[in-house]
């Protein structure tokens, strides 16, 4: 992947295009103007959440929605398509930008008078909520039911001021999302006569061993561009407490990241990289280049996102395998770090119920097989279409973990502005030796105290 951070909201798209083979999809729509707000609100409260009734059909009448976003895949266009023909007096004009071009715009195309009715929410827009320019969710999540439809919702929950995340008001819902698993080479595994799935990280961690011992790469990453924050993501969520390790990725004041869950989890990685488990000069190999690696036979395990999938589906065929990360204690709750393409709306939608229609038919069967082409999971995670081989089993540990309620936001997607910077830099200075476990967690600490104090 191009970007330093691997999922949505900071997955890159191109990254995601390569691994999952879908076409990029643009719409050269100029934004109509949507200016007026939310019908009977004021000013000062066209960005609150609201508590009022709130209808829960698509109102009569010709209707055009102006859609922002960023996925180049088939998803975004799709959902459109699919709710397009469900509801016809409804059209849309979607803009489409590059996912760099977006990333440095869409604060601003938000705050203008012709402001697109939906965007797909990324990190950064939660400048946009202090200036109450989205519109609050609330009543109609529940109006919907969207805490029963929806995972994930704490990562695009913010406090009044947008700096702190899974406490305050709802603000979208993700109309696809992504986690983390362990991809392996069955033909490898059955020759060295390794079991999987492990019941618990000591034991994932004692196959690795035995990997190595065969002279194979037990765990092929890539740190050039800050890879390893997969297995350090999913480690936090194995040993941390969830309230604990959401708090400090969401950003709530006087959270901390150096207490003793998360020192074994840094130092379980950094034992990994000293054993020699992890691909030799890590940090001089992208997480792209370590995908494309392991889909071409090197190694026995990858610890990376569903959007890998179609590439190591392409290049090991049915002798590729995922598991979810398996516990710390012999049959624990399945926990892993993921996020979703979400989607929010402009307080200044003419048509917000319309809006809302939308957001809620993304967690549909209908759009169900709309989302999983285009290689993402899911809301209802039971309306995944059947599918063998490595697909199959990424399908399965989707329903685990979301039966489970056991997924976890990236640390480095909410707690700070510039933490993907900083937990790229710390964990390429952990792998090389250059800083502690201690110091490592401690710069973590740093930065997020920094902006939160």
């Amino acid at each position: 992947m191009s970007h330093t951070t691997p999922t949505p909201p900071y997955v890159s798209r191109r990254a995601l295009l390569a691994a999952t083979g879908a076409a990029a999809v643009a719409g050269s729509s100029l934004l109509a103007a949507c200016s007026n707000l939310t019908p009977g609100a004021s000013p000062a409260a066209a960005g609150s959440s609201g508590s009022g009734p709130v209808a829960t059909s698509v109102p009569t009448g010709k209707i055009t929605l102006v859609v922002a976003d960023a996925d180049d895949t088939t998803m975004t266009p799709g959902l459109i398509a699919a709710f397009r023909e469900k509801y016809p007096n409804v059209s849309f004009k979607r803009q489409y930008t590059g996912w760099d071009d977006y990333l440095k715009s869409v604060n601003t195309t938000m705050s203008a008078d012709s402001a697109p009715d939906i965007a797909q929410f990324v990190s950064g827009m939660q400048n946009l909520v202090r200036g109450r320019l989205l519109l609050g969710m609330d009543a109609y999540g529940k109006a919907y039911g969207w805490a029963d439809k929806f995972p994930g919702l704490d990562q695009i929950t913010f406090s009044a001021d947008g700096k702190t995340v899974g406490t305050g008001a709802l603000y979208g819902v993700p109309g696809g999302l992504s986690f983390e698993g362990v991809y392996y080479n069955r033909a490898k595994a059955r020759r060295l006569g390794l079991t999987v799935p492990p019941a618990t990280v000591a034991e994932l961690e004692a196959l690795f061993a035995k990997a190595k011992a065969a002279g194979e790469t037990a765990l092929v990453a890539g740190n050039l561009d800050g890879g390893l924050n997969h297995p350090f993501n999913v480690l936090l969520s194995v040993f941390m407490k969830p309230e604990d390790r959401e708090a400090w990725a969401f950003g709530h004041k006087g959270a901390t990241i150096t207490g003793p869950e998360a020192v074994t989890a840094a130092t379980t990685l950094k034992r990994w990289v000293d054993k020699g488990y992890v691909t030799a000069k890590v940090n001089g190999t992208s997480d792209n280049d370590a995908t494309a690696a392991f889909a071409k036979g090197q190694g026995v395990f990858r610890i990376s996102g569903n959007w890998a999938a179609a590439a190591v589906a392409k290049g090991l065929g049915d002798q590729g395998g995922l598991f979810t990360m398996p516990p710390a204690d012999k049959g624990g709750t399945a926990r892993t770090t993921g996020a979703g393409v979400y989607y929010c709306v402009s307080s200044k939608c003419a048509n917000p119920a319309a809006a809302a229609a939308f957001l809620d038919f993304a967690a549909t069967r209908q759009a169900a097989a709309i989302t999983a082409k285009a290689g993402f999971m899911a809301p209802d995670a039971t309306s995944m279409p059947s599918q063998s081989g490595l697909l199959g089993d990424v399908r399965t540990g989707w329903q685990t973990i979301a039966k489970d309620s056991g997924l976890e936001p990236f640390i480095q997607n909410a707690s700070t502005p510039t933490m993907p910077d900083t937990l790229t830099t710390q964990l390429q200075l952990l792998a090389g030796g250059k800083v502690t476990v201690e110091k490592f967690l401690s710069n973590l600490q740093t930065d997020f105290d920094t902006y939160h104090s």
